[in-house]
C-alpha cells in the first residue's frame, strides 16, 4: 500500500512537470531534428562576399550598413522571418573573436520559396589578417513548415568562405508549379515550361560588366537528366528567369518531365561583388519538396 502512495505521489510531480516541458520543446521546435524528407536543418554556405565594402545604398537595408562587411548565408530549409534576429549568429575570426552583425536582411532573396538566403552585415574580420572562419546559430532560428515540420537551427556552424574565392552553386531543387507560376520581382518562365529547377548561388551574382545574364549563359547552365532508358544527359535549359532582380536564385525553365540529377555551371562567367569569378561548380539536384 505504502508503494502505491508513493507512486501515485510520483506520477502527481513529475508528470505535469514533463509535459510542460514537452510542450515547450514543441513550441521551440526542439524534438524536430529531421524534415519529412529526413533533412536536418543545416547551413548550406557562408560567404565572406564584401569586407567593408557594402555601397551606400546599403543604408536603405538597415541603417549604418554602408562601408561595413556583407556575408550572405544560405540555410537549407525556408525560414520563418518572425523567428530571425541578428543575435541569432555569431561570427568568429580566425584569431577567435566573436563578432554579432550589426544588422540583417532577407532582401533581395525574399520572393515566394527564397526566404533561405540571409545578409548578416556588419565588422566580421579583415581579410587579410583576422579574417571570419566560422558562423554559428547560437539562438532559436525556425523553419517555416513548408517541409511538413518545424526545425530549429540553433547549434548548426559552417566554415566561411573566404573573400578571394569566387561565387559557387550551393543549392539545386525542383520548384512545384504553383509556385514558379506565381508573379515575383524577377522574369518569369514561359508558359509552355514542363518543370523548374532553382539554382542558388553562395551569393548575389552577375556579368563582370554589371549586366544580367542572358541566352549566352543560359546555354551554359547544364542540367542532367535521366531518361527513360536509364541514361543520363546534359541539357541546356529552354529559358532562363528569375533575373533583374539582384538576387542569388535563377530558375532554370526546362521543356522535359525527365528526372533532373545536378546542374552545373562552367568557370570564368560570373563575378560576386567583390569581382571574383565564378569556378566550375555542380550540384545535385534536391527533388523531395
Amino acid at each position: 500500500m505504502d508503494f502505491l502512495k508513493t507512486m501515485t505521489k510520483f506520477y502527481r510531480l513529475v508528470l505535469p512537470t514533463t509535459m510542460v516541458l514537452a510542450a515547450a520543446n514543441l513550441a521551440t521546435g526542439y524534438p524536430a531534428k529531421l524534415d519529412a524528407n529526413d533533412q536536418p536543418a543545416r547551413l548550406l554556405s557562408a560567404f565572406f562576399g564584401l569586407d567593408n565594402g557594402l555601397p551606400r545604398g546599403a543604408n536603405n537595408l538597415c541603417a549604418g550598413a554602408a562601408g561595413q562587411d556583407g556575408m550572405p548565408i544560405v540555410l537549407s530549409h525556408t525560414i520563418d522571418a518572425k523567428s530571425l534576429q541578428p543575435e541569432d549568429f555569431r561570427v568568429f575570426t580566425r584569431s577567435g573573436y566573436e563578432r554579432t552583425p550589426h544588422c540583417l536582411t532577407l532582401r533581395p532573396a525574399n520572393d515566394t520559396g527564397e526566404l533561405r538566403t540571409i545578409l548578416l552585415i556588419g565588422e566580421f574580420g579583415n581579410a587579410d589578417n583576422d579574417p571570419p572562419v566560422k558562423v554559428l546559430v547560437v539562438d532559436d532560428l525556425l523553419s517555416d513548415g513548408s517541409t511538413g515540420t518545424t526545425l530549429n537551427f540553433s547549434g548548426a556552424e559552417i566554415k566561411v568562405i573566404p573573400l578571394a574565392a569566387g561565387p559557387t552553386l550551393v543549392l539545386a531543387e525542383a520548384v512545384s508549379k504553383d509556385e514558379w507560376s506565381k508573379p515575383g520581382r524577377g522574369s518569369a518562365c514561359p508558359p509552355d515550361t514542363q518543370q523548374v529547377i532553382r539554382a542558388t548561388w553562395a551569393g548575389g551574382i552577375r556579368l563582370p560588366n554589371r549586366a544580367n545574364l542572358g541566352d549566352a549563359e543560359r546555354v551554359l547552365y547544364r542540367v542532367t537528366v535521366e531518361r527513360p532508358d536509364g541514361t543520363h544527359e546534359e541539357i541546356a535549359p529552354a529559358a532562363l528567369a528569375e533575373l533583374g532582380d539582384n538576387d542569388n536564385n535563377h530558375f532554370l525553365c526546362l521543356d522535359t518531365t525527365d528526372p533532373t540529377v545536378s546542374v552545373s555551371f562552367p568557370a570564368g562567367h560570373l563575378v560576386d561583388p567583390n569581382q571574383d569569378l565564378n569556378p566550375d561548380t555542380r550540384i545535385a539536384v534536391n527533388s523531395m519538396r
